[in-house]
């Protein structure tokens, strides 16, 4: 009950804010434009997209066992899913770089120091402590349709993303 409960707040809680944009960075120095227009936030890169956002920390234990099932979602070559992963424990790009290839990691990451404006706006309106692994995921419209703190299994993965294409 507890868990349903939060999970409703934070839909409710989360895109309540004003028209803004942001531009957030990958690790490859590659944009990515995030509109948010009133309860939606429209990736215009990945336009027609399901949209994963993933806090985590690169020396967080439910974090790292979480990226084998990240890897084989991402495998699966779905044009019309898109996973960001920011780091928020702080490596920087070239670190993460490294992070990236030691891990095989086949999703994009972006580093805290390029992008904490946009962390701080998702902490601040999904009411997020800095717990880690925290997930939430947009439709294809940019609307928020899960917020999740913890890590998902691949088949919740493949469900939520098969609910939403």
């Amino acid at each position: 009950m507890k868990k349903q409960f939060l999970f409703f707040y934070l839909l409710l809680t989360l895109f309540a804010f004003a028209n803004d944009t942001f531009t957030i960075q990958t690790i490859e120095d590659n944009n990515i434009t995030v509109n948010t227009q009133n309860d939606k936030m429209v990736f215009n890169e990945y336009n027609n997209s399901v949209v994963i956002l993933l806090f985590f920390g690169h020396n967080c234990k439910p974090c790292l066992n979480e990226i084998p099932t990240l890897k084989k979602l991402m495998d699966k070559k779905y044009k019309d899913l898109k996973l960001l992963a920011f780091d928020i424990h702080g490596y920087d790009k070239e670190g993460l770089k490294k992070f990236k290839e030691e891990h095989k990691i086949n999703y994009t990451l972006l580093t805290r120091e390029d992008n904490m404006k946009f962390i701080r706006l998702m902490k601040l309106k999904a009411k997020w402590r800095g717990s880690i692994p925290f997930i939430v995921v947009f439709d294809k419209k940019g609307e928020p349709k899960l917020a999740y703190r913890g890590s998902l299994s691949l088949e919740k993965f493949e469900k939520i993303y098969g609910a939403l294409k």
